[in-house]
């Protein structure tokens, strides 16, 4: 027919259960699903075959099978009107297989298609027709349709296996259905216009012809926002829905349209009767209500246009009547632990104690749990009077900070009284107020605030899990790493008693990072594999801090040069976390990728500006200051082979700032200063910190310095002390296999290593770093001939080639080649580095 879409897939289906060796098929869907134009179709082209009758019955309300015997009947076939003329006539069940049994005689086969089946209402008309259904011989096929047959028994046939049962879901309109559905009337859809269609309308044909009825002229049909309380939709529902249900069912329906969906616990409290799960099953039978899901205990759910219908009436009722509604709805949630839903119905219902206590319950419990967009959302629906009120503010704080946005926190709380609150509302405050400091900087004066008000829980356990959280990043972040490991198993443990996933996760990659900051590699490793085991625990959600962790999985072994590089598992990270609102981590974690590739770039300047604006520190982007002492030594190198010393020198005061006057900070300055040829700065700076006077944040700050040391000792030509140094950079990198600061400390150490010369230098690590070395390029792991020490010994004492070859009588060839293999061997380039290895030795 033209203007009709062809349901292809169905008809086809359609079509395919007739040479099954099964006689049934049903149609049950709402009404609106298409049954009968499907049904219409597929009968048009089943009338093209010569071999097949097609008796359409349509049912109407108050039919019996009377409607269906008149239907058979009017068949034109002789054979088996003699056949019917022999059926005693009557109602009962005897009838109904003498006509069953006749429908054999046909000449051609026969398919019997009983639309607005639903409309049989008593139980014997359902009886009857049961007992035609499973009495009909195979070449004929019957096709029940209408918005439900559970009233027909039929459960026999369905254990023993049915060619084709169609619902709603199968006749929905799939996108390319809609796309030709439209098409055919001059509107040409794209893909976001039909996805947008589909959300509306979930493929129901109805509500796509109601959206065409509705749609402005000239306008986009997936832009009109088709409402419950349109004219068209209004007469569709009362006609075609409400039509045939009592009071009782429209009632009902009214009310439990508040929630998205409901379980029948929810409904029986809604609308106040103990009748919830008979109702239940009436509507179900109707195909008004979709359902069971597969949630335990089960839900159900009306569709989205019929929902706003429904709603629409609700608030017909009285202005009272939908609000108390919302209440109740909201009550039962937060009963049943289900955050999201009792935030929103908290919201549309205003009432007080939902707002101030539901309200704050539920929100906070989102925001712990990683969802804060939706409590931005639904706080965003509450009226001006509501949203002024202190918790509610405190709330949307809670939730921006969350989400990265502390411009909009702050503008929340910019009008919020400070007097006369709660012990929960103070609690509150000072989390927010870490939370700030933590997206803003100030984090020490804001811990200077707080004070030791945090310590005592104020028995709400979401503020307390908030305000405990922020609490232990704060201390992370300025250093306090005993107390923020105190607050952080406080909240871990705060955040499992409540289900709060996301809070768990960060509490935990909190402790985990102090294990790092402490120089506890090994422990984060395992740590790190616990919590990703967690994390699969918890169904993988999407957690910045996840990916925090996830790094330092990456970082521990490639600073023990385990990993050669550590880049791919940066990237992603920090796209996770930009999203996620942890911008200054993922800050961090760019400068990370900026100091893996230094060397690879051709641009060495722009490489070096990278490392400065991803790595110095920055106040309004806070990160712990154990981090940069972490990361600061490798940039320093990462400027030394880049041959940026200006910039190097900007960095370490930004550090210095940062972190003051530090043992860190002096390492640094020894880097810097041994690079620029200045040895007496260089010792100067070292002094304090090898001495104990200058307390190092990080514990490998101190292998750094020895190894500075060893450099320092070798320029100084003292092997031995060069030696003792290196030996107790060994011991101090041992335990947590610190091997890259190892190599980072250049040529003259590695060398020094590579000589052996020493007990300290003989250990097995020393042999696993001279391995490690050899692996990464690092060091060419060839030891000198006794001839070329002699070389070697000769060229520290200012020798010529000619006198080297006179004094071993040996050609000046021949020491050209035992000098390049010395170069070679030693990794040097110049006299003077020749010089600088060879002390190194001990030789010359």
């Amino acid at each position: 027919m033209k203007g009709e879409v062809r349901r292809e897939r169905l008809l086809t289906r359609l079509s395919a259960a007739m040479e099954e060796p099964w006689s049934l098929t049903l149609v049950g869907a709402p009404a609106g699903a298409g049954k009968t134009r499907l049904l219409a179709q597929w009968s048009r082209e089943l009338r093209e075959h010569a071999d097949v009758e097609v008796v359409w019955v349509a049912m109407e309300r108050g039919d019996g099978v009377d409607t269906l015997i008149a239907g058979l009947e009017r068949i034109p076939d002789p054979a088996l009107q003699r056949g019917f003329a022999r059926v005693p006539r009557g109602h009962g069940a005897a009838t109904m297989r003498g006509l069953a049994r006749a429908l054999d005689a046909a000449r051609r086969r026969i398919v019997i298609i009983v639309d607005d089946v639903h409309h049989l209402q008593d139980d014997e008309s359902a009886h009857l027709m049961s007992v035609f259904v499973q009495t009909v011989p195979g070449d004929v096929h019957v096709v029940l349709s209408g918005r439900g047959t559970r009233m027909i028994p039929l459960a026999r046939r369905r254990l023993s296996g049915i060619a084709l049962e169609l619902d709603g879901a199968a006749l929905a309109f799939r996108p390319h259905e809609i796309q030709a559905f439209f098409a055919l009337r001059d509107l040409h859809l794209n893909p976001s216009e039909i996805a947008a269609l589909l959300t509306r309308t979930a493929g129901w044909a109805a509500a796509l012809q109601l959206m065409m009825l509705n749609a402005p002229g000239g306008g986009p049909v997936g832009a009109y926002p088709l409402r419950g309380d349109d004219p068209d939709v209004v007469d569709y529902f009362v006609e075609e829905v409400f039509g045939d249900l009592s009071d009782e069912l429209r009632g009902f329906l009214e009310t439990t349209a508040v929630p998205e969906s409901f379980t029948t616990a929810l409904a029986t409290v809604l609308c106040g009767s103990a009748r919830a799960g008979a109702l239940i099953e009436r509507l179900l039978r109707l195909n008004v209500l979709a359902g069971p899901d597969g949630a335990d205990p089960p839900r159900y759910h009306y569709h989205p246009l019929l929902r706003a219908f429904l709603l629409g009436r609700l608030r017909a009722r009285g202005s009272s009547e939908p609000a108390r509604l919302e209440g109740i709805a909201s009550a039962w949630f937060d009963g049943q632990g289900e955050a999201l839903p009792a935030l929103v119905h908290a919201v549309r219902s205003g009432e007080e104690f939902c707002v101030s206590a539901i309200l704050r319950r539920s929100g906070m419990q989102l925001v712990l749990d990683g969802h804060p967009d939706e409590v931005v959302a639904a706080t965003g629906e509450l009226t001006a009077q509501r949203r002024a009120e202190p918790g509610v503010r405190m709330l949307i704080a809670a939730a921006e900070l969350t989400r990265g946005n502390a411009s909009a926190a702050v503008a929340a709380l910019s009008s919020t009284p400070e007097t006369d609150e709660s012990d929960v509302h103070r609690a509150w405050r000072r989390g927010l107020a870490l939370h700030t400091a933590l997206r803003r900087g100030g984090i020490e004066d804001a811990l200077a605030a707080v004070g030791s008000e945090l310590r005592t829980p104020t028995g709400e356990e979401r503020i307390d899990a908030y305000a405990t959280l922020q609490l232990a990043m704060a201390q992370l972040f300025t250093g306090r790493l005993e107390q923020s490991e105190v607050s952080a198993r406080r909240a871990a443990d705060l955040a499992r008693a409540i289900g709060a996933v996301s809070a768990e996760l960060q509490a935990e990659t909190a402790l985990l990072t102090a294990a790092l900051f402490r120089g506890r590699l090994r422990e984060v490793m395992d740590a790190s594999a616990a919590l990703d085991e967690r994390w699969h625990e918890l169904g993988a959600p999407d957690n910045a801090f996840v990916e925090v962790a996830r790094v330092w999985r990456s970082w521990v072994p490639y600073e023990a040069m385990n990993l050669l590089d550590a880049s791919p598992a940066l990237l992603p990270s920090a796209r996770v976390l930009d999203a996620g609102g942890e911008t200054a981590i993922a800050r961090g974690l760019h400068g990370l990728q900026a100091l893996l590739a230094a060397d690879a770039v051709n641009d060495a300047h722009a490489a070096a500006m990278a490392l400065f604006d991803f790595l110095a520190p920055r106040e309004d982007l806070p990160l712990p200051v154990h981090w940069y002492a972490m990361m600061a030594p490798f940039v320093v190198h990462a400027f030394h082979r880049l041959n940026e010393p200006t910039i190097r020198d900007r960095f370490i005061d930004e550090v210095e700032a940062a972190l003051g006057e530090t043992g860190d900070v002096l390492v640094l300055r020894a880097l810097a200063a041994m690079h620029d040829r200045r040895p007496g700065v260089a010792r100067g700076a070292l002094v304090p910190v090898l001495e104990g006077a200058a307390r190092c944040l990080l514990p490998a700050s101190m292998i750094d310095a020895w190894l500075v040391e060893s450099h320092l000792d070798v320029e100084d030509a003292e092997p031995d002390r060069a030696q003792f140094a290196l030996a107790t950079a060994l011991a101090l990198a041992e335990p947590e296999d610190h091997v890259r600061r190892v190599a980072e400390a250049g040529t003259v150490v590695t060398q020094l290593l590579a000589a052996r010369a020493t007990p300290g230098s003989r250990t097995r690590f020393a042999d696993r770093v001279r391995e490690r070395f050899t692996a990464a390029g690092v060091l060419a792991e060839e030891e000198l001939t006794h001839r070329e020490r002699i070389v070697l010994a000769a060229l520290c004492r200012n020798a010529t080639l000619r006198e080297i070859a006179a004094q071993e009588y040996i050609s000046p060839n021949t020491v050209k080649t035992h000098v390049r293999n010395i170069y070679r061997k030693l990794g040097v380039s110049d006299r003077e580095g020749v010089t600088a290895a060879a002390h190194a030795l001990g030789i010359g």
